[in-house]
């Protein structure tokens, strides 16, 4: 089950975009679906999407909050009941990109989901207007443009030439690594999210410099005390590891939380045997061996 993570801010035309999107899966007969994540009580956006396709709504809270573990057990329904070969998920203005990742890479779901793209929609014409939100907002929206492995630049059509080549300079010092599109009416083509193949080298590049994952499902036989080194050991581009893992010097099983250095290990007797993994989530995961 595969994954595109969609943001924006600042009535970028997210719906719009999602709509082009999923007809194009569509028409490539990829069974589709999507979650919608509103902070407000009512979901607009999903009164607009196209219809035919399974849709879960969270609203009321954003991903970034307590509603994190919603999108886990959305996105485990959605796989039990539809087996679909693509997700869309939309995030509310206010997600952490990391945490929508997160959520999206339990131990439950890891070995069944693949984040294949994040794309972040900016509106060509109102970002110069960024400065005008309060600091953390300022702050979330450039965090979201970091980690993106796609920026749309939308809108393209009703903004002043300079202005749209000050904001793409703007987006390669933000995030050099990214797939930088420009487009209007919200067009973009499914194929820029999914075939790497037809993509440069740089481009390329991309998925594995923006946030990633890396499965370890052969977790290494230690004892707890040597794992625990082992975790205080990762370098800072690790920003969460979990899983379970089963230790030489204790009977049962332990679910595994990692934190940005913060270690938590909860033993638990299940009913069954459960597999023994581990997930890794941060950047660049590719150019760093994980002994775990």
């Amino acid at each position: 089950m595969e994954i595109i993570i969609v943001g924006g801010f600042l009535g970028s035309g997210k719906t719009t975009i999602l709509n082009h999107l999923i007809k194009d899966a569509l028409n490539h007969d990829l069974k589709t679906a999507l979650i919608i994540n509103e902070f407000g009580k009512m979901s607009v956006d999903s009164q607009l999407i196209e219809p035919t396709i399974p849709i879960s709504e969270i609203v009321e809270g954003c991903i970034c909050c307590a509603m994190k573990s919603n999108v886990s057990q959305q996105l485990h329904e959605l796989y039990l009941e539809h087996q679909p070969d693509l997700v869309f998920i939309e995030c509310s203005g206010i997600a952490e990109p990391l945490a929508v990742v997160d959520a999206c890479l339990t131990p439950v779901l890891a070995p069944i989901t693949t984040i294949r793209s994040m794309l972040g929609i900016i509106d060509a014409k109102l970002y110069e207007k960024i400065e005008t939100y309060p600091r953390d907002i300022q702050a979330l929206f450039y965090e979201q443009l970091s980690h993106c492995s796609t920026l749309f630049v939308n809108k393209i059509d009703i903004a002043d030439f300079n202005q749209v080549a000050r904001l793409l300079r703007h987006l390669e010092v933000i995030n050099g690594d990214a797939n930088i599109q420009v487009g209007q009416w919200g067009e973009l083509a499914l194929n820029t999210l999914l075939n790497v193949k037809h993509l440069d080298a740089k481009q390329r590049g991309t998925l594995h410099h923006a946030i990633n994952h890396r499965l370890i499902d052969t977790p290494r036989s230690q004892p707890k005390a040597a794992f625990i080194e082992r975790l205080t050991q990762l370098p800072q581009q690790v920003y969460r590891v979990k899983g379970f893992v089963r230790f030489t010097d204790h009977e049962l099983i332990h679910l595994v939380q990692y934190a940005e250095g913060e270690i938590e290990l909860t033993p638990i007797q299940f009913k069954s045997d459960v597999p023994l993994y581990l997930v890794a989530i941060g950047k660049h995961l590719d150019d760093i061996e994980l002994d775990l």
